[in-house]
């Protein structure tokens, strides 16, 4: 948070340096950030705090250190105090309360995990890990897999809702996911946690932090270990008695920053994931027999690096950061035979992707900053192995590489105290599809005697084909195969939002509401010929609107209460069909209660409703059941160095399937200690 106050002032600074004055609206912006810096201190963590809706800071919005109250995009923080008092342990599990945020789990721990943002596909979301980009170009469709995301040494999450194209590029139609990893600060310091509890659930994390004049660090080892429940509900095993899908997940991070001189520094982040997760992949003999694979299993190994050099150059009036990110990632399945009917699997994705990125931020007018940024990536994916089914062996191979080079441009403005937003265009060149204009436009007015504030924004988004849609081949057992469409075009978006949002009683009490709406053309959908045989073509459409509500407040000093509901309507434009795992209603309800200084207990409902999925078993389209789940957790500091912990997870024992066919887990207990030196 102490980097975030810094660059907000040196914002203000360098216009005063070269202008000779600052205006009303960097004095108001420097006095909020350092609202935020005494936010951050240890006494607010003493006790529920307002919740402040209009003072936080964010970034992923405009790509630079911008109060709350002057963006205009819908933005949700999850900050790293949030993650210890909810005891959330994976990227997933804080996202689930966010509005506008649907999160698909197919099972319990480390299955398969999607994330619907705003109505939009699952690969409509981008996802960045200290600015890299996580989705992996071998995946078919190019959605970001959330199951091996985990928490630990993450300092917070901006999640930015709506086409967010301008800046990002390809994938973001929905918006963006931004996940930061904790900047070391002071002296050398670490801390180490252990927790265990219901299916034989163990995990272990240790990390280290601190910073000198020049430098700063930090590192952390996650490593969790549990049984977990089997994702086949009853009524699928036929009588088969369960087997737990066991999941193992070994995580490390790290964060480097070196400053050489008052006008240069480096900056440097790793993560690396090594997973292992037991699978129920598919139905035995068309339906009729168990779905209970007590051998297939899923193995990923994930690396993701990033290094970024910034100066600041001709006084201050221009900052430059360039950075190059690269990420790999290997997926192997494994799935043995247990009968003569089951698939006998052996296959191998390989993705990675390397970026080179310059963005200059020019602070060349009080009213104005000037985002300029050029991009370069490339992309592979190969894979490879076969599928044995019963004695017919078909194998599958796909090697292919892309290239996409892009130019953004974003005007960053504020008129006064009311007044704010930017202004965005954006042009992708790549190499195997058409090119794409992006452009958005978000404006907030904030109203000086209320604090009212009238937010707005209308934009394109694209998402781009993947490698192995317009590449990719994969035979199966009916002797026809699938083959990738190299004619694919980019999937296109156009949506709008407008909302308003107000303070009350001291700023005890935020309550907004905001409309959105989405047109998406060329979605891209599987067709089948007389043969059997599939592709990709760009053939449907999608019209997509909603709203988000939400009122957060502190009735008394103790306790702090958010409610936040969104509704959805997500159709194809051309059947009127109802698109998946899409839930009209979403109600998150969320107590904070401190009864003492050092005790801390949360309540949280999560309630959806009234949503299509398709059916594990015929293929179908089906009404999705609706489900409420409770998680309880609270949390008592000891002392200066200990803490102990507890939660209760499904405390209703709710048996629901997000997705039909996989059962998420039963009630769960878990208990740890945390050890800070």
């Amino acid at each position: 948070m102490q980097a975030f106050i810094r660059a907000v002032q040196k914002i203000s600074n360098t216009r005063e340096r070269n202008h000779g004055l600052v205006g009303r609206s960097q004095q108001v912006l420097v006095l909020m950030a350092g609202m935020v810096g005494a936010g951050a201190a240890p006494v607010m963590a003493e006790q529920p705090q307002p919740p402040q809706e209009m003072d936080d800071l964010v970034v992923t919005a405009t790509r630079l250190p911008t109060p709350r109250r002057q963006v205009a995009s819908s933005v949700t923080v999850i900050t790293a105090e949030d993650i210890q008092r909810r005891q959330f342990r994976s990227v997933s599990d804080a996202l689930r309360s966010v509005p506008g945020v649907h999160v698909v789990r197919s099972g319990g721990p480390g299955q398969q995990t999607s994330v619907f943002m705003r109505g939009a596909n699952s690969n409509h979301t981008l996802v960045l890990i200290d600015g890299i980009e996580a989705s992996d170009p071998s995946s078919p469709a190019g959605a970001v897999d959330f199951s091996s995301l985990l928490l630990d040494n993450i300092e917070r999450i901006e999640v930015v809702r709506g086409p967010q194209s301008t800046l990002y590029g390809s994938d973001a139609i929905g918006g963006v996911i931004h996940i930061t990893t904790r900047r070391g600060e002071g002296d050398l310091h670490g801390a180490g946690k252990l927790e265990g509890g219901s299916d034989n659930t163990f995990n272990q994390q240790a990390s280290a932090a601190g910073s000198t004049d020049r430098t700063n660090y930090s590192f952390s080892f996650t490593r969790i270990d549990t049984d977990a429940d089997s994702v086949t509900p009853s009524r699928l095993r036929n009588g088969t008695s369960a087997e737990d899908d066991n999941h193992e997940n070994l995580t490390a991070s790290a964060r480097i920053g070196m400053k050489l001189s008052e006008t240069l520094e480096f900056n440097f982040f790793g993560r690396y994931i090594d997973s292992e997760t037991d699978l129920d992949p598919e139905l035995e003999s068309g339906g009729f027999g168990t779905t209970e694979d007590r051998d297939a299993e899923l193995d990923q190994t994930e690396y993701l690096l990033r290094g970024e050099a910034r100066a600041s150059l001709l006084g201050g009036l221009w900052d430059a950061t360039f950075s190059t990110s690269y990420t790999d990632y290997d997926r192997k399945n494994r799935n043995d035979r247990q009968s003569s009917t089951e698939t006998r699997t052996r296959t191998d994705f390989e993705g990675d992707k390397l970026k080179f990125e310059l963005k200059n931020d020019l602070y060349v007018h009080d009213e104005h900053i000037l985002t300029l940024g050029l991009e370069t990536e490339k992309e592979e994916m190969d894979s490879g192995g076969f599928s044995d089914f019963g004695g017919f062996i078909v194998g599958e191979k796909t090697g292919a590489d892309t290239r996409n080079s892009a130019v953004y441009v974003q005007d960053q403005f504020s008129y006064g105290d009311s007044l704010f937003g930017t202004l965005g265009f954006r042009y992708d060149d790549p190499d195997d599809y058409g090119s794409e204009v992006t452009y958005r436009v978000a404006p907030v007015y904030v109203h000086g005697e209320t604090g009212t504030r009238i937010k707005a924004s209308v934009g394109t988004g694209f998402k781009a084909p993947t490698l192995f849609q317009t590449e990719g081949f994969t035979p199966n057992n009916f002797g026809s195969f699938y083959r990738g469409n190299p004619d694919l075009e980019s999937e296109e978006s156009f949506g709008w939002e407008i909302g308003i949002e107000q303070a009350l009683w001291n700023d005890r009490l935020n309550l907004g509401v905001t409309w959105f709406k989405s047109d998406i053309d060329d979605l891209m959908q599987v067709v089948f010929d007389e043969f059997f045989n599939s592709t990709y073509e760009n053939i449907d459409e999608a019209d997509i609107y909603g709203v988000e509500a939400f009122i957060h407040t502190t009735p008394f000093k103790p306790l702090t209460v958010r409610l936040d509901y969104t509704y959805t309507d997500a159709e194809e434009n051309d059947t009127g069909d109802r698109l998946l795992r899409r839930p009209k209603h979403k109600l998150d309800v969320e107590l904070a209660y401190r009864p003492v200084p050092k005790m801390s207990i949360s309540l949280a409902v999560n309630l959806v409703s009234d949503y299509a999925d398709i059916s594990r078993e015929t293929g179908r389209t089906v009404n999705g059941d609706d489900y409420a789940t409770l998680d309880i957790t609270a949390e008592y500091n000891i002392n200066r160095r200990w803490r102990v912990f507890g939660r209760v997870e499904n405390a209703t024992d709710e048996h629901y399937e997000p997705a039909d066919g996989f059962q998420e887990s039963d009630r769960g207990f878990f208990a740890g200690a945390e050890l800070k030196i």
